[in-house]
């Protein structure tokens, strides 16, 4: 299969850029693909250093340098310099779509994957290869082809385009991936753990992070907020607080693994929340609302609470040595690694080459299993049928 995955342009496709999940999902998206075997292209700025068969430097880095060298990683999204921002947009789209045309031999033989939008749309609009948009979390789409990060994300683009009559065979749900080795090891005595909570994310109030001070507060004790934005307002006679600003991989791993939990308390419609998943990896439970994707990421009282009033969001943090660190990992990890999300991504870029064949109709007779969409739970984890001798505790 070849596979071609665009970066985002205003990021280098490092670890670096973990603050900046588009960024990861093309960074893992490389990775899982090309462990399996397939030719996977990278396209993007130079310095980017994905796991691939081919990194093809779409935008230079004295170009890249010029435009962001000097602003801080926070700041990508609210440029003043208009002119050059869509100069270089332009330039990065002309030199990925080539490098693309360069690379195929006929019309609809690769996957093409779109992990943002923006110049990326411009690079492959009108080619005949299969385009892919291949994690989307954004409110607007534009590819007959399309993957989201959950079934909330999803269901809330079918609603906004009335699409409520017909199927979407070629619309599929596939979860953010995670590299289980960049977080843990679980720290399963509590005892051993911060008495803190932790938050992580861009400090908007639709991410909670007022509600989050406002929860540790009333619970006694005292959290580190970490991400983009100005703390000032935050802090402000909130001695419980303490701010960092975005943190590296070990960092972010210390913080994760070793606080008592992590708060999530998103006003809007998280399309996934990746900091509940990560914390989960690191043995450590969440606190969340109780809609968007967290339904379908956080077990509710085995690796984490959902809640819907002030009340339940205090009673959690107090009980969350209820949740097991352990259970936590398991659950992620068997259902977010990188090589249980990429035997999704192939099955479903096997369904749509098919396209090119008998489209809905491919026949596989070589067919031993229908796992892709399968969940994994942990034992004890509650996910056991339950019978008519069922006794609720």
């Amino acid at each position: 299969m070849k596979i071609f995955v665009l970066g985002i342009p205003h990021t280098q496709t490092t670890t670096g850029f973990t603050t900046c999940a588009f960024t990861m999902k093309a960074f893992n998206l490389c990775r899982m693909m090309t462990r399996l075997g397939h030719t996977v292209y990278h396209l993007g700025t130079e310095g980017s250093n994905p796991e691939c068969t081919e990194h093809v430097s779409v935008a230079s880095l004295r170009d890249w340098t010029r435009l962001y060298g000097e602003h801080k990683k926070t700041d990508f999204y609210n440029l003043e310099t208009r002119g050059k921002f869509k100069q270089y947009m332009d330039r990065w789209a002309a030199k990925a779509r080539s490098s693309i045309l360069d690379r195929v031999e006929k019309p609809y033989e690769a996957i093409v994957c779109c992990t943002w939008g923006g110049a990326q749309r411009v690079a492959t609009d009108g080619l005949d290869q299969f385009i892919v948009e291949s994690g989307i979390g954004y409110p607007n789409t534009w590819t007959k082809y399309r993957v989201f990060e959950s079934y909330a994300w999803l269901h809330m683009h079918l609603g906004k385009e009335n699409k409520f009559g017909g199927g979407c065979w070629q619309d599929a749900v596939i979860p953010n991936a995670f590299n289980p080795e960049m977080f843990g090891p679980v720290v399963a005595d509590w005892k051993a753990r911060s008495p803190d909570f932790l938050f992580i994310g861009r400090l908007n109030d639709d991410k909670g992070v007022k509600l989050a001070i406002h929860i540790a507060k009333e619970a006694g004790r005292s959290i580190t907020i970490v991400g983009q934005g100005d703390p000032a307002r935050l802090l402000k006679d909130n001695p419980h607080v303490k701010y960092l600003p975005p943190v590296g991989v070990d960092e972010r791993r210390e913080l994760m693994r070793k606080a008592r939990a992590v708060i999530c308390p998103s006003y809007y419609v998280e399309p996934f929340a990746g900091v509940n998943v990560e914390a989960q990896l690191s043995g450590t439970p969440v606190i969340t609302t109780d809609w968007g994707a967290f339904p379908e990421t956080v077990l509710h009282g085995q690796t984490g609470y959902r809640c819907r009033t002030f009340e339940q969001f205090v009673w959690a943090a107090k009980n969350i040595e209820n949740i097991s660190p352990q259970m936590c990992h398991e659950w992620a990890s068997h259902n977010y690694s990188l090589y249980r999300v990429a035997k999704m991504y192939d099955a479903y870029f096997r369904q749509v080459l098919n396209i090119a064949g008998q489209g809905w109709y491919e026949e596989n007779p070589a067919r031993t299993e229908l796992d892709w969409l399968r969940r994994y739970y942990p034992a004890g984890s509650g996910s056991e049928p339950l019978t008519l001798e069922s006794k609720p505790s």
